[in-house]
Formats: structure tokens, sequence, C-alpha cells
């Protein structure tokens, strides 16, 4: 019983550190799925360490089983190799987006997980339909304008992604890379709403309304809307909100598009690696993400929504809590996401 008290204790802490709000210390409610060894686990993945390591060591101290992180590239091939310092057949992959959830998926790199928690905890619309893998965090795909260099009147008219490629924005947009994750699974959700070649002349319309060259991050973007260079973008709003943490007074805000369904929600999370050497432990490991007070730890060190909706909001996301809204399944999407690789090809969107 004190192993569960301390760990409560923990979580709260670590919340209260990164988000500045205070979880309620509660028990922790188990995985269903028993471990079948006493392996340790291994963890790749490619989400940043000092963000995930405090959950990971929650677990430990909760469970008193060890857990070894291991970070690195979205291709994951270090998770499938014996080089020297990648282990061989990781455990539990974790991903930082729902292209690499898919390009995963899509190699055979997830064994199906039957979970009784996972399923009780996180909605359907996202968990993959052959429960290869679940959401643990979601974020919003947001336009954000420079609110000294945009009117109000102007944005009127911008109820989607698509309308950034208006001709009043011509010199006034800018992108990231066409490589993020966020920005190959926005066009998957193009395709689904307009099919791939109305979805092509939109992203056509955005490289030649391009004020700039693309940007290799998030951060850069922001910073170039803030400083003049551009007018608009399009950011995830975790990368917002890690943004606005460092710089309050910033320009740079949030527009909303009056139907909530025309936001695109993409997802961090994970699933048991195929040649896992203890798949019983990777899943326990799985489910306890995503129970209450571990799941709002976790979305809280990302500055993501909780992807379980009964847990608790931190307060760098609170704003923007009502924008995660999507009609389509995230699984669903991940069948676009070859034909979205295709087309940022074939339009030059670098």
């Amino acid at each position: 019983m004190m192993r569960v008290n301390v760990t409560a204790i923990l979580l709260a802490l670590v919340i209260v550190a990164c988000s500045k709000e205070e979880v309620a210390p509660a028990s922790l409610p188990q995985a269903d799925v028993a471990p079948a060894t006493n392996l340790p686990l291994v963890v790749y993945a490619t989400l940043p360490a000092a963000r995930l390591q405090p959950v990971l060591d929650a677990y430990s101290v909760e469970t008193g089983k060890k857990v070894q992180l291991v970070t690195g590239n979205a291709d994951f091939s270090a998770a499938f190799s014996d080089s020297p310092g990648s282990p061989a057949e990781a455990d539990l992959l974790l991903a930082r987006g729902l292209a690499e959830l898919w390009q995963l998926a899509e190699r055979d790199g997830f064994r199906p997980t039957y979970s009784e928690s996972i399923a009780t905890n996180i909605p359907q619309i996202f968990r993959d339909e052959e429960s290869r893998w679940t959401a643990l965090g979601t974020s919003a795909r947001i336009v954000v304008y420079n609110r000294e260099l945009v009117d109000t009147d102007s944005l009127a008219d911008v109820d989607g992604y698509e309308s950034l490629g208006d001709e009043q924005w011509q010199g006034r947009l800018c992108l990231s890379s066409s490589r993020l994750p966020g920005n190959r699974a926005l066009v998957a959700f193009l395709i689904s709403r307009h099919a791939v070649r109305d979805a092509e002349i939109v992203v056509r319309n955005w490289r030649a309304n391009l004020a700039s060259s693309v940007f290799a991050d998030e951060s850069g973007l922001l910073n170039a809307i803030s400083d003049g260079q551009c007018a608009i973008g399009i950011v995830g709003s975790n990368a917002l909100a890690t943004y606005l943490s460092a710089d309050a007074g910033s320009p740079v805000v949030p527009h909303r598009f009056a139907d909530a369904s025309s936001t695109m929600v993409d997802a961090s999370g994970g699933g048991v690696a195929r040649h896992a050497h203890n798949p019983a432990g990777a899943a326990e490991l799985l489910g306890w993400l995503t129970t209450k007070v571990p799941n709002s730890l976790y979305a809280a060190q990302h500055r993501e929504f909780p992807a379980n909706t009964s847990a608790t909001l931190s307060r760098s996301v609170e704003p923007w809590g009502d924008m995660v809204s999507s009609p389509t399944s995230l699984s669903a999407l991940g069948f676009l996401h070859e034909d979205a690789v295709l087309l940022v090809e074939r339009a030059r969107y670098p």
C-alpha cells in the first residue's frame, strides 16, 4: 500500500512541475494483462526522453519493475537491430505522431494486443481497428496567426486548412516541412475530406502562397510568425503550448474553425512490438499508461490532451480542449498515409 501512495505523490508532483497544475493523488488501476516473465522491459521511443522518463519512473515506483528507455529516430531501425547501443527486439514502441504509428503498422512492427483496460480507457476513435496500437495523447493541427498583422475580418473566411490557399494569403503563409509526422497526417486528413485530386490542389495552393522556404521544425515556424516574417501558418497545439509557455506575450494566437470537425486530430501513442521478448509485460505497461492518473501525467509532459477522456487536462492545453474533435477514425486515416506521401512529392511540398 505504501508503494501505491508514493507513486501517486510522484505523479502529482511531476504534473505540477510540467503544467503548474496539481492532479489529486489517486490509487493507480492495474492493467489487465499480467506479465509472463521478469525480463526488464525495453521501451523504444521517438518521444523526448526528458518528458517520457518521469512517466516510466512512476511506473517503476508503482510496480517495482525496471524499464529501460531508448530513444531514437523515426525509422525505428534501432528497435529491430542488434547494432551496438541499440536494443534488439524492443518490447514497447512509442511514437510521437500518427504518421509514425501508421508506418510502424505497415511494417508489421506491432503485435495485436487485446486489452480490456485499453478498450475501456481509450475511445475506439483513438485506437487501431486491429488492436495494434493505441493513442496515449492527442493534439490538434491548428491555424495560428500574428494578431498584429492579421485582422479578424481576414479570418472570417478561414473555415478550414484549405482556406490558406486563398489569394489573400499570397506571400503571407509559412509551413513546416512535410517530413514532420503531423504534416503527413494532415495531408491524409485532407485526402479523406476531398479525395486525392482536390487535396493535391490544396497543397499546391499552399506552396504558391509561401512567404519563405518551409521550416525544419514548428518552433522555427512559430518564431517566424512572431517576428512578422509571415502572418499565418499551421502547427500542432502541443507545439504552440510549448512555445507560449516560454513567451506568454507573443503575438501568435490560434484561430478556431467554426466547425470543430474541420480540425485534424493527431496523436502520440504506441503498441507492443511484434518481436517483443516480454509482450505480456509490455501490454501491462501500455494498459497502465491508459489509466486516468498516468495518462494525465503522460499528456501533461508532452502538452497534449489525454487520450483517456476522463483524465485531467493540464493548464497549458485546457483552453483548447474543445478543439479535439474528429468524425474520422484515426486508424482509418492510416490507409491514406501512402497516398499522402505520394501527394506531397507530386505537389513538391518539401
